[in-house]
């Protein structure tokens, strides 16, 4: 039952985003991961029998920490400058909202995601010899993971994809000191590659996954990784998806990490937390979190979803006229033929001006506010766009608006796209 509900939630979100049905297009991430949590916990209970893992306590701090984890690279990012986030709900209380639920389903992902292949017995067998781990070894892991990440943020062009890998480096040591049985260095010890294989393995397909929701979504991210811009597989290059089996390992390490604090519980196992660790630990995070989402605010989110009395050109009155002959958001009246705006009382000029206004704020996220300095350095449409030299329209725009973004791979995006528009 669970798994065709839990499908149909997945059939419905995509439907309701084909259709272009407001809030779905802004908030699809989210309306297309919960129902693809519920089945893939629902699909391993069907292939092993063990009890649900999504409806227990022990999922309460999975959820709780998971936007935390991910937010320590969003901090990164601010150095980076590997992904930035276009049309965001307006409201900040909103986008906010949506930010801490859609990073919430990060880490449950990659755990049930391993869950699932464990349930089906992938890697079952994967043994070898134990390898022997040295405290030593522990210890330099942990400097070695401390040495690349700072590294990668030290001069992040050159090395950038060391971030990856970092942060397992740093942690697992101590989760082998503190909650032995989930090291995935003790695995090694072991000599089990299983739960590593299917953490890299699982990594790999929720990857896929959350590219394939991001790239459809109207609210999403899009990377500008530094040498690999013209290369895209959905958003992201496809040298990219090697970070995401990395990442599962960190993410398991990082949860686990909490977990042998005492702050969060192992995936299905319930337990008593340390009351005092947890809300000190609590009142860390959300600090933390407020933190890095001011910092989001001024570093990774370019633009929020434009509204029609946002295009420059379009008052209170125009953007009255349009609702009223049956043109809502910006995105419909992009796609409106200018001819067909006449029953709004627009002007043949006037109507294509606005269509044109429009199309450019729609393209590629660039948004209502960059919009507006694109129209005051004379580009009212996305052809104008097209013939622009990336970094002299760079230049001009940071003359114009002092701000952190559009950066210079930010404009290439657009440019980029605009040539696909209006080919020369």
């Amino acid at each position: 039952m669970s798994i065709a509900l839990s499908a149909s939630g997945i059939v419905v979100a995509w439907a309701l985003l084909l259709l272009q049905i407001d809030p779905v297009p802004t908030w699809f991430y989210v309306f297309a991961w919960y129902p693809t949590l519920v089945l893939l916990d629902a699909i391993t209970v069907r292939l092993d029998g063990r009890p649900s893992v999504l409806w227990r306590k022990s999922a309460i701090p999975l959820f709780a920490w998971s936007p935390v984890i991910w937010l320590v690279f969003e901090a990164a990012n601010f150095r980076l400058m590997n992904w930035y986030y276009v049309f965001l709900p307006h409201s900040q209380l909103e986008r906010w909202a949506g930010i801490l639920l859609s990073f919430a389903t990060v880490v449950p992902a990659l755990l049930l995601g391993e869950r699932v292949l464990r349930a089906a017995g992938v890697f079952a067998g994967a043994r070898t010899r134990a390898v022997r781990i040295r405290a030593l070894d522990r210890r330099a892991a942990v400097v070695l993971g401390i040495a690349i990440g700072t590294l990668a943020l030290t001069l992040p062009r050159l090395f950038f994809p060391l971030i990856w890998g970092a942060a397992f480096l740093m942690t697992d040591p101590i989760v082998y000191r503190l909650a032995r049985p989930f090291s995935l260095i003790g695995d090694l010890e072991r000599g089990d590659w299983g739960r590593i294989g299917r953490l890299l393995l699982g990594g790999l397909a929720i990857g896929v996954i959350w590219e394939t929701y991001n790239f459809w979504a109207r609210g999403k991210w899009i990377y500008t990784v530094p040498w690999l811009e013209d290369m895209k597989l959905f958003e992201m290059p496809p040298f990219g998806f090697v970070g995401f089996p990395v990442f599962a390992l960190e993410a398991w390490s990082m949860y686990h990490l909490l977990c042998g604090l005492g702050v969060a519980l192992p995936l299905g196992i319930t337990s008593r937390l340390s009351l005092r660790r947890t809300v000190t630990a609590g009142f860390a995070a959300f600090v933390f979190s407020w933190g890095i989402l001011i910092g989001m605010e001024r570093n990774t989110i370019s633009s929020t979803v434009p509204r029609l009395g946002d295009i420059p050109g379009i008052d209170d009155f125009a953007s009255a006229r349009l609702r009223a002959a049956g043109i809502a958001t910006v995105f419909e009246l992009a796609a409106t033929d200018p001819s067909e705006l006449s029953s709004a009382g627009l002007a043949s000029r006037e109507a294509a001006t606005a269509v044109a206004r429009a199309g450019l704020v729609r393209l590629r996220g660039i948004g209502a506010e960059h919009g507006r300095t694109l129209l005051s350095l004379g580009i009212g449409g996305v052809c104008q766009l097209a013939t622009r030299e990336p970094g002299l329209l760079t230049d001009q725009i940071k003359r114009r608006a002092n701000a952190v973004r559009p950066t210079a791979a930010e404009v290439r995006v657009w440019i980029r796209a605009a040539g696909r528009r209006c080919p020369p």
